[in-house]
């Protein structure tokens, strides 16, 4: 298996941790480079439509993008240490999580550093006021989520 990466972007950091905390070795890590580009090659576009990162391309030419489904696959293929819940009580209260963290943090962290990090102007029009309100949702999130989980 090749795991396609992007080592700033934070999919693909989601998939490394999910693999570290796993104990999974034996993926081969592509490395690309966003800023460079190589994401939106025809070679990388011909294996991941939509040219994100992550994209795990299985042994059979498969590839699977997102990076909860490439954890999900992977969760299969390695089972132990368990990371998804072993009844279906465990495995809907951690998707309940997993979906307010992205809902409610990821989504908006992102939008908030693509429209404010001026490292990231090169890749799309920035709107200060788009950076604003998801950052302050951001903090607000991370104040409900430290209410509850402390």
């Amino acid at each position: 298996m090749k795991l396609y990466d992007c080592l700033r972007a934070p999919n693909p950091r989601r998939v490394r941790w999910f693999m570290a905390e796993k104990g999974i070795a034996d993926v081969e890590i592509v490395t690309l480079s966003i800023m460079g580009g190589e994401h939106r090659s025809p070679e990388y576009r011909g294996k991941a439509g939509l040219a994100h990162v992550p994209a795990l391309e299985l042994d059979d030419g498969t590839v699977i993008t997102e990076s909860v489904a490439i954890c999900r696959y992977l969760e299969s293929v390695y089972p132990e240490p368990n990371m998804f819940g072993r009844d279906p009580k465990e495995t809907a209260i951690i998707e309940m999580w997993l979906r307010r963290t992205e809902m409610m943090v990821a989504t908006p962290m992102m939008q908030g550093v693509r429209h404010s990090h001026p490292g990231m102007a090169a890749l799309e029009a920035q709107v200060p006021e788009v950076a604003t309100y998801n950052l302050d949702s951001v903090r607000k999130s991370l104040k409900v989520l430290d209410d509850r989980l402390a």
